[in-house]
């Protein structure tokens, strides 16, 4: 038995569920309140708008909701399956594809979105555009490194491999401390740019919309059993 497929224009999909829309804008209001705090507390940034102690309790506060927040949304993205579409073995053809994007965008030529809907199976052939892999993958190392290095500013006993390491990273700093400090903020204005380029895809490639109502128009495919 073969699979006949005939393409079929657009149906609109359900694309992602309430919860996971949650829990991606809380992210994003979280980080945006931990920059704003954390500039005021920068050394290095003293661009603040409140109280430096505001400004320190603030962050301490939001990052430790930020954390939950973020750990209860990895479970989910498991539980959901959604995680599927990232899988590591996909790496080569995120990489592939980012070049074609940047060629794109250097030729001013817009990129075709790969998303494909089965209308008949109802469930997606390909969910992501293959650079969301990477993007997955970048957000989450840079997780690991700002909670590491944010918890070691605070318990710097118990994460003193993550403060020795930051110095050895940054020698020139004054200390280990000063060292993790640097590593941290750097690491979070990687973030914010991260943020910006992630923002300028998903506008690319009209995503935004079904993070605010869960729904996208999607081309379609019609499998069918011959």
């Amino acid at each position: 038995m073969t699979m006949k497929i005939q393409n079929n224009n657009t149906v609109t999909v359900y694309r992602h569920d309430l919860l996971y829309r949650i829990l991606h804008w809380a992210i994003v209001l979280e980080v945006l309140i931990l920059f704003i705090s954390g500039l005021g507390v920068s050394d290095y940034l003293p661009l603040t708008f409140i109280s430096r102690g505001a400004a320190r309790n603030l962050h301490v506060a939001v990052s430790m909701v930020w954390l939950g927040t973020v750990i209860f949304f990895i479970y989910y993205f498991i539980i959901s399956g959604e995680y599927k579409w990232f899988s590591l073995s996909r790496l080569g053809e995120s990489f592939d594809f980012l070049i074609e994007e940047v060629r794109g965008f250097i030729l001013g030529k817009k990129m075709k979105s790969p998303v494909i809907y089965d209308k008949n199976k109802k469930r997606y052939i390909e969910k992501i555009v293959p650079t969301e892999i990477l993007a997955w993958w970048g957000w989450f190392v840079l997780w690991i490194i700002m909670i590491l290095t944010g918890l070691a500013l605070f318990y710097p006993d118990n994460l003193m491999p993550v403060i020795m390491l930051s110095k050895a990273l940054v020698p020139s700093a004054a200390n280990a401390e000063v060292a993790t400090r640097i590593v941290h903020l750097i690491v979070s204005l990687i973030f914010i740019v991260y943020i910006f380029i992630h923002a300028f895809a998903s506008l690319s490639f009209g995503m935004v919309g079904s993070m605010i109502t869960g729904v996208k128009k999607e081309v379609t495919v019609n499998s069918e059993k011959v």
